[in-house]
């Protein structure tokens, strides 16, 4: 699956990028798995490395940056899975007939969810985010990998630990030895939210644990992603020591990365990559 990628854009000063996904020290030192995080990277491409095939996008030159970032990470985007994220804690199970499924221009995704999980050498998941965190998932033992979409609706639907579950449940993982990274996304001090996310962040995890995520300062509600997830994992099992954060926010460094708050809603997607290698 690592091998050689058909690269078909043309020679140009985008060729000779030097790409450079992000990656997760933990999750690198699992042999058997192969993941990466897409970057905003202007000159590549007309849009600065979006992923998204979203209109108005050039999805032909949409497809061009998803090979050259496939490349980079060592998987083949021709087995690239996407599905429609709604927010949601939907979770699919892809199957290696899925491989492909939203791949290309015109490919049919393979459904509605906000998590993809798979024990499936060589199928690759694939999820688009703008502010929204990326979670990746790795159980070494069955072997198995997930990937995450979490905004903070699918964090109050606890996606996070749906997909935990899903992972127990089709694959017989154990959630004490997964391992997480938890990917760019943006900042508390970044994300100011109304009382609703305040009051329905509070119903999931109770009052007195609020403040896993929840900030306040008078009137004024901000919400942190990454800490909101990180105590959905360890409701779910997951070890401590097993979850690795990234510290980046995409508003703050939106040279480097896609952010909806600071770039408005036409701004473009990175992706969050993960595939087993067999």
């Amino acid at each position: 699956m690592t091998g050689s990628v058909p690269i078909t854009m043309a020679p140009t000063a985008a060729a000779t990028l030097d790409l450079r996904p992000l990656s997760s020290p933990l999750l690198s030192a699992q042999p058997g798995v192969v993941h990466g995080i897409t970057r905003r990277q202007p000159g590549l491409g007309a849009a600065d490395a979006n992923m998204s095939y979203t209109a108005p996008r050039d999805i032909e030159d949409a497809w061009r940056v998803r090979q050259r970032w496939c490349a980079a990470i060592g998987v083949d985007p021709d087995r690239l899975v996407t599905t429609g994220q709604i927010h949601s804690n939907g979770v699919l199970r892809v199957r290696a007939g899925q491989a492909g499924a939203g791949a290309r221009p015109g490919a049919a995704r393979a459904g509605v969810a906000d998590a993809l999980i798979t024990n499936e050498p060589g199928v690759v998941l694939l999820s688009m985010h703008a502010d929204c965190l990326p979670i990746l998932l790795v159980d070494p033992v069955s072997p198995a990998v997930g990937v995450v979409h979490a905004g903070w609706r699918g964090t109050v639907a606890n996606v996070a630990g749906a997909a935990i579950a899903a992972l127990t449940a089709e694959f017989g993982t154990d959630p004490g030895r997964v391992l997480a990274y938890l990917g760019p996304a943006i900042a508390a001090d970044c994300y100011e939210v109304g009382a609703d996310v305040a009051e329905s962040w509070a119903g999931r995890v109770g009052v007195a644990n609020a403040h896993h995520g929840l900030r306040s300062s008078g009137s004024r509600w901000t919400f942190d992603l990454s800490a909101a997830n990180s105590r959905l994992l360890l409701e779910a099992g997951v070890h401590p020591r097993h979850i690795d954060h990234s510290g980046i926010c995409t508003r703050c460094g939106g040279a480097d990365w896609f952010s909806h708050r600071g770039q408005g809603p036409a701004t473009g997607r990175f992706g969050a990559i993960i595939a087993l290698t067999g």
